[in-house]
């Protein structure tokens, strides 16, 4: 004896959901441009690691020279990387 669904509340619950993408894509959209921390050390932000490859850095080793993002304590190393990979990849 299984439970059954009806169609409708499926239904529902993907309507909900697409809601849900909506609200979460309009929301990255609107705070992508927003200034975020990413290295507390040397005070690096996000638009300093952009306006850094927007200036000829091409690569993670490039940033930490130029910012010198992730050469102190290590913690936003991973940040660093993701936003450098993020904006190569485009």
């Amino acid at each position: 004896m299984g439970i059954k669904y009806s169609y409708k509340f499926f239904w529902g619950n993907k309507l909900m959901f697409n809601k849900l993408i909506k609200k979460y894509k309009k929301f990255k959209l609107e705070n992508s441009n927003k200034t975020k921390e990413i290295c507390s050390c040397y005070s690096v932000t996000n638009h300093d690691i952009m306006d850094a490859l927007n200036n000829g850095c091409h690569g993670i080793n490039d940033i930490r020279k130029t910012t010198k993002a992730g050469t102190a304590c290590g913690k936003c190393n991973s940040s660093v990387e993701y936003l450098v990979y993020k904006s190569l990849k485009k």
